[in-house]
Formats: C-alpha cells, sequence, structure tokens
C-alpha cells in the first residue's frame, strides 16, 4: 500500500523520500538541502524548517 505523507519542508504531499524521527522530508527537497550551501539565504530556511524534529512529542 502506498499513500503519501506531507513534507516538513515544502508541506506538499509526496509517496517518496525519507523519514526522520518519524518526520517526512520528500525527495526534492533532500536533494536541494543537501546541494545547499551554508552562506547561501535558502539554508537558514531549511534550518527553521528542520527544527520540527526537535520538537518532543508525547504519545499516548
Amino acid at each position: 500500500m502506498s499513500y503519501q505523507k506531507a513534507c516538513i519542508i515544502c508541506d506538499e504531499q509526496n509517496k517518496k523520500g525519507m523519514h526522520v524521527f518519524h518526520h517526512f522530508i520528500c525527495m526534492d527537497c533532500h536533494n536541494d538541502l543537501v546541494q545547499t550551501e551554508t552562506n547561501e539565504e535558502k539554508y537558514k530556511f531549511y534550518v527553521d524548517r528542520l527544527r520540527k524534529i526537535r520538537e518532543n512529542k508525547i504519545y499516548s
């Protein structure tokens, strides 16, 4: 069964990607992220979006 998940970076629904600590990152964002230099303006955008991964969640 194939289902779509929302990417934590672009918020788009996608089937292809990876999970990092229960968060989904689509392949398009992953590929762009790894090619972005740390001195580029959009790098700060990625860092801000990836901060969601640090959020502690309590599952009951």
